[in-house]
């Protein structure tokens, strides 16, 4: 079973999101917005990030983007998922919700799901 196909069908929770950063096969999981239920969400691992999109309309999640960090900086790959989540939401990036953590997040560190709720 894979990532998209192991969420459940509605946005994640905080704790859903602490779950998947102490997730084995997952480096991070940091959601897009600041409050509430996380219908965006980055995924990384040491090769690849993606970016997910939870699709109210009755698509369910849906990968907006993947980077591979191959010959890229993570940074760069978690930057181009967030823009292509809101580009899917037809949102930019100024109308984030006081802008994202995951820049924050790509030093290594855990993202904190909790306050990015």
């Amino acid at each position: 079973m894979g990532i998209v196909e192991s969420l459940p069908p509605r946005p994640l929770t905080a704790k859903e999101l602490m779950d998947l950063n102490r997730s084995d096969a997952l480096e991070l999981a940091s959601p897009i917005e600041e409050e509430g239920d996380a219908s965006g969400v980055i995924l990384a691992t040491d090769s690849w990030v993606k970016g997910l999109a939870y699709d109210d309309a009755g698509e369910g999640w849906t990968v907006v983007e993947t980077v591979s960090l191959v010959d890229r900086e993570r940074i760069d790959g978690l930057q181009a998922c967030e823009t292509a989540i809101l580009d899917f939401r037809g949102e930019s990036v100024g109308d984030a919700d006081g802008g994202s953590d995951v820049d924050g997040a790509a030093d290594g560190s855990e993202a904190d799901a909790s306050s990015a709720e």
